[in-house]
């Protein structure tokens, strides 16, 4: 799983001040890697199911992030992670979430795209700018700079202390929101404060990735066109249920699982290479149900991820993932069908997966409430229906 799987709870960040007359730049560095920092996750085998249902899925016990220093069984790690478990349903989130259309206009000539932006709901005026600026730049059918300034900040009171966990909140739900922008791997945050530190003035965010802009735009337009296509399938199906079981069973026959590589923990490698982990799985699944309106988000345990679905105004859990197990060891290739599951398809909160086993009675969907950066906080989730969806 990627970076946020289990995420780094300690930042690096490097500050470098310049004394000027009247302000001091400090520049921040946000370490941020997907995936290919970790040790990677195995999805757990059928054979598992039957000797193994109280051990779905086994947190490793090696390094999860190998810039630290703790092993997952380590106390203080483990306390630290506490820190970040999402609160149960007292707190969470289930009214329906906004609808913001899509507006890039190549797409828009095809079909309507429609993305619930759920989590930009949940932020701040503030985080709000630093999401939709980013958007600006990443949207367009050809991308050109993967950096942009908010200047003339003094009035809106942003404190220093907080500058981090505001980026990191705006463009993590941006990234949570949009699986599309897969190619963001971290960020850098240049600011400039008042003289006595306490406040910021300005800020220039620049994205980083392992792929060149060129590139960047070759593989989008691949990968949206790709997704198009399948929605456009799924759109003859005749209801709802069986448009998104379409999209379920595609990916789920032309993807193959497969992690260790960078493309293994996104769209890339779901819908360009046909090979990905789950998170590849999850994000292709939402970024195509929304082509076909659609409101589906991914959300993440420690170890996992996977997607709750909006229908007759409630949420459904979809895991694409554990819909293409593995058989006695074997991972099926690209294109098979014989392991094609339904056991984690629009299923509810108490649907017994095995006996008396319901599908929230293991560890790894236990959901944390980061998104995508170490600061990235606060978050909440809708609230699963009890029972799976019916027609």
């Amino acid at each position: 799983m990627k970076s946020f799987a289990f995420i780094s709870l300690a930042i690096f960040c490097q500050l470098f001040f310049a004394v000027e007359s009247r302000a001091i730049d400090k520049e921040i560095s946000v370490v941020y890697t997907f995936g290919d920092e970790l040790e990677k996750y195995k999805k757990v085998e059928d054979t598992k199911w039957d000797k193994e249902i109280d051990d779905e899925i086994e947190v490793p016990e090696n390094n999860i992030f190998k810039r630290m220093v703790f092993e997952d069984d380590d106390e203080d790690f483990q306390a630290k992670l506490k820190e970040f478990e999402n609160v149960e349903d007292d707190e969470v989130v289930d009214e329906v979430p906004n609808e913001f259309p899509h507006e890039d206009e190549r797409l828009l000539k095809r079909g309507s795209i429609s993305s619930s932006e759920y989590f930009r709901s949940q932020l701040s005026a503030f985080e709000r700018r630093i999401y939709d600026q980013l958007n600006t730049i990443s949207k367009p059918g050809t991308i050109k700079k993967l950096d942009f300034e908010l200047k003339n900040l003094k009035s809106s009171n942003i404190k220093t202390d907080k500058i981090q966990n505001y980026s990191s909140r705006g463009i993590g739900a941006l990234v949570r929101d949009h699986p599309e922008y897969w190619w963001i791997k971290k960020y850098n945050i240049k600011m400039t404060q008042t003289s006595d530190r306490k406040y910021v003035t300005a800020i220039k965010v620049t994205i980083h990735s392992d792929y060149t802009v060129a590139n960047i735009n070759k593989f989008k337009t691949k990968i949206r066109n790709k997704a198009v296509s399948i929605a456009n399938a799924a759109k003859k199906k005749n209801n709802t249920y069986n448009r998104l079981l379409y999209i379920h069973d595609y990916l789920v026959k032309y993807i193959s699982y497969k992690d260790g590589q960078t493309y293994s923990y996104n769209l890339y490698g779901a819908l360009y290479k046909n090979s990905s982990a789950c998170e590849g799985y999850a994000e292709a699944f939402a970024f195509i149900a929304r082509l076909i309106s659609v409101p589906v988000i991914c959300v993440t345990s420690n170890s996992h991820k996977w997607n709750y679905v909006y229908l007759k105004s409630k949420w459904f859990v979809v895991d694409v993932t554990f819909d293409d197990p593995s058989v006695n060891g074997k991972v099926y290739a690209s294109g098979e069908t014989k392991n094609l599951s339904h056991k984690f398809f629009l299923i509810g909160k108490n649907t017994k997966i095995k006996g008396n086993k319901t599908y929230t009675t293991y560890s790894n969907r236990k959901l944390v409430s980061y998104l995508e950066f170490p600061n990235a906080t606060g978050f909440k989730f809708p609230t699963l229906s009890n029972t799976a969806y019916t027609q």
